[in-house]
């Protein structure tokens, strides 16, 4: 008995001397991420007490709650001695918002939205991602079910996750010279894009290679005779139809005004 009791007490002198110990108070969180939360985000998700040690939360628990989290895809945490704990946090990159008035989904919101990362996993619009998403393109759905959005995980909306994939191309084959500004779900059999120079081309659910490839090649031919291309249907391989903006019209007074 007398062992045993020896036993229990030091134990407990010991939790204590490494709870309490204010050799062991933490000082310092560093925190290493691809993302946008900041030091004391992650310790209000993670549950870490900033007057505590750093032995006065279990590890595997805190990273248990950060992995909770849609945006998160991973983390570690590990304990430095005497006073340092640091966090190494793998988050999603948003590539599009997510709007859908059937289901609620705003689209560019800052306090509802949803957003998707490059694999289709669906996540909250939360801390710091207002400041990078805010011009992302959004794809607009007419028509879905609640389960083919499941939050933190991949969608299993086909006709969304080809709007994405066109969204990636034209990322990766335009690079900048115009952007994505929205790509509507119209039926069955074509998706709607709109660019931030506001041309509207009709692509269909595949083929998009091709069909940017025209899209390009149209706008430069555009470009090249003084005009600005206004819609565009890349459905059809040949004759393609589209539409100019009509030129700049000058009033007597010398102001400019554009027709379109």
């Amino acid at each position: 008995m007398v062992l045993g009791a020896a036993g229990v007490y030091g134990t407990q002198y010991i939790r204590n001397h490494f709870l309490t110990n204010p050799e062991f108070a933490l000082r310092h969180l560093e925190l290493q991420t691809n993302g946008f939360l900041n030091e004391s985000e992650v310790a209000e998700i993670a549950g870490i007490n900033p007057s505590g040690t750093i032995f006065s939360f279990d590890i595997d628990e805190v990273e248990a709650r950060l992995v909770e989290r849609p945006e998160v895809v991973a983390a570690v945490v590990e304990r430095r001695l005497p006073d340092t704990v640091k966090i190494q946090l793998t988050e999603r990159v948003p590539v599009a918002w997510l709007a859908c008035p059937k289901l609620g989904m705003a689209g560019r919101n800052p306090l509802s939205g949803i957003l998707m990362d490059a694999e289709g996993v669906i996540f909250t619009c939360q801390g710091k991602l207002w400041d990078v998403a805010r011009n992302l393109p959004v794809i607009e759905i007419a028509e879905a079910e609640a389960h083919e959005f499941p939050m933190g995980e991949k969608m299993v909306h086909k006709d969304a996750a080809r709007a994405l994939a066109l969204i990636q191309l034209v990322t990766e084959e335009v690079r900048g010279s115009w952007e994505v500004k929205r790509v509507a779900v119209s039926n069955f059999y074509s998706l709607v894009l709109t660019s931030d120079d506001n041309v509207v081309a009709t692509f269909g659910m595949y083929d998009h290679e091709r069909q940017l490839g025209d899209l390009i090649a149209a706008r430069a031919h555009a470009e090249q005779t003084g005009r600005e291309l206004e819609w565009i249907n890349l459905l059809p391989k040949h004759n393609i139809p589209g539409n100019f903006k009509a030129p700049a019209m000058h009033s007597d007074e010398g102001l400019t005004r554009v027709n379109d």
